[in-house]
Order: structure tokens, then sequence, then C-alpha cells
């Protein structure tokens, strides 16, 4: 089976995917812990202005309603950061074998043109 350039190119995109993946899963945990730190801290912010005699029932309720959206699209974001890191820790697994099984293929021609 011979490949196309862009088929080359993926393969490519791939190996180099399967090569950074150690330090792409630690970069995913850093960003979901400075995911938590900075919008709990926004959170915590958040329900001390409800309380507070600094800001009017409705700038508490202004704040709340422009702010606490964001903080749970990033709480989110984070949570998935960290499903991601735990779920592929030790890599794609699918990646994975499709990159073993496209070596295998490319020894097996290559043996292949050696014999005939």
């Amino acid at each position: 089976m011979q490949f196309t350039p862009r088929e080359l190119k993926l393969i490519e995109r791939l190996r180099k995917q399967e090569r950074k993946w150690p330090r792409t899963r630690w970069i995913l945990i850093g960003m979901a812990a400075c995911g938590f730190a900075i919008y709990g801290y926004v959170a915590y912010m958040l329900f001390s202005t409800l309380d507070s005699k600094t800001f009017s029932p409705t700038d508490s309720a202004l704040l709340f309603a422009v702010f606490w959206p964001k903080a749970l699209l990033m709480m989110v974001c984070a949570s998935w950061f960290i499903v991601l890191a735990i779920r592929d820790w030790h890599g794609n697994v699918e990646r994975m074998l499709l990159l073993r099984l496209l070596d295998a293929h490319q020894k097996e021609i290559a043996a292949d043109e050696h014999v005939g």
C-alpha cells in the first residue's frame, strides 16, 4: 500500500503527537490547577460580595450574573483537562496501535522488497 503525501503528513502528525504527549499531559494538569485556583478565587470573591456592605444588592447581582457563568465554564474546562490527562495518561491507545500497525506494515514491505 502506497500512501499519498497528505496521508504521510497525517502519519507524521500522529507520531509528533505521540512524542509530545508526556509533556502535554503535565501541561494539561498545570492548566487545570491554574484554572481551578483562579476561578475558585473568583467564585469566592463573588460569594463574598453577596453579604458585602460595599456593593448594593443590584451591583452584587450584576457581578454575579456576569462572572458566575465564566467561572462555571472554566471549572468545566479545567475538569475536562484533568479527565483527558487521566484517561490518556500512558498515551492514546488507538494512536499507539495505529502507529505500530503502520510500522509493522512498512517493515513487511521493506522485507518483501529485500527478498524480491
